[in-house]
């Protein structure tokens, strides 16, 4: 780490920690040994069920090991207490505090939610609380949305009641937080898309978003010009059949040329106080262009060759795309 002193040790301390390494590497592998062969001869109790927890407790990312612990509480699911889940429940919990970026955990919990005996919506409640909590201490990890969504999709089949609303007001209450959460723009995308299709607004509502959309992502990309999680959110924005079947053909010009001179303004400010135009207004300046040609609209100065050639001295990681799109 930055700033701690690396510590110095002598060669009997590296030589003996070489010793108790390789201690803990024979115990690990004896016990997975161990664990694999009571899969093998096909062994589901609860003394197999406890080496399976010794040897994810060492190692989580161990995948086969999940799976045979399923097949395990399978096995004994039909005896099995309520308490038994509650704990399963909990030991998925200490793991994902330790690992929140171990896809076999979340995988191995929504598992136990969807197979807990009995399960009431109140659980499933619960569970997106627990997620709640989990994003507030690390608003990026992807695991976390991808579980949050699933929890969503459940708890609507049990009310049959779309959460849409509430959980594009969550999203907005994130990024407001942190403009870079690319999960979140990501989430966004996604319900905005489910609202638009399940037609759960009604077309003067739907307008309403759309035209409050554009200011929303105004304020981001003054905010942040530099992050891609909006450019990426705008550019998706920008060309979606949705917004453009919601808008008139006047109403969605005048959307592009409004977004286009903002843009333009960002630029030249960032070109006035860093001596370098901004690549991602750029590239977004093209993506407005071609949509206003695709509608008709006679451009009256085309720049995209233009801002292609500045891409590639901005960006010569991507020389070949441009040139391409150059020869076009």
């Amino acid at each position: 780490m930055h700033g701690v002193k690396r510590k110095q040790y002598s060669r009997e301390i590296l030589k003996q920690k070489h010793l108790q390494d390789q201690l803990k590497i024979k115990t690990y592998k004896e016990l997975v040994d161990k664990t694999l062969d009571t899969r093998d001869n096909k062994i589901f109790t609860s003394e197999s069920l406890g080496l399976t927890s010794k040897v994810l407790e060492l190692n989580p990312e161990f995948n086969t090991v999940w799976n045979y612990r399923r097949d395990i509480i399978l096995h004994l699911r039909d005896t099995a207490p309520t308490e038994f889940w509650e704990n399963e429940l909990q030991f998925t919990m200490e793991k994902l505090r330790r690992f929140p970026k171990v896809y076999w955990i979340w995988n191995h919990r929504i598992w136990v939610l969807n197979n807990f005996p009995h399960a009431t919506t109140k659980i499933w409640m619960v569970e997106l609380a627990i997620v709640d909590k989990l994003l507030s201490m690390d608003a990026r990890n992807y695991h976390g949305w991808h579980y949050r969504r699933l929890i969503i999709k459940k708890l609507e089949t049990l009310t049959d009641k779309s959460m849409n609303t509430e959980e594009l007001a969550y999203v907005t209450t994130i990024i407001n937080k942190n403009i870079s959460n690319y999960s979140a723009w990501h989430q966004r995308v996604q319900l905005i898309t489910n609202l638009f299709e399940e037609h759960e607004l009604k077309k003067e509502e739907m307008k309403k978003m759309v035209l409050e959309e554009i200011l929303y992502i105004t304020n981001a990309i003054y905010t942040d010009a530099d992050d891609q999680s909006v450019w990426f959110y705008t550019k998706w924005f920008l060309e979606n059949e949705i917004v453009r079947l919601i808008l008139t053909g006047d109403e969605y010009i005048k959307m592009l040329e409004d977004m286009n001179n903002n843009i333009v303004l960002i630029n030249n400010d960032d070109l006035e106080f860093s001596g370098t135009e901004n690549s991602w207004c750029l590239k977004i300046l093209i993506v407005i262009e071609d949509a206003l040609k695709s509608t008709g609209h006679a451009v009256e100065e085309e720049h995209t060759k233009e801002y292609l050639k500045k891409l590639i001295e901005l960006d010569p990681q991507r020389t070949k795309r441009y040139l391409h799109l150059l020869s076009k």
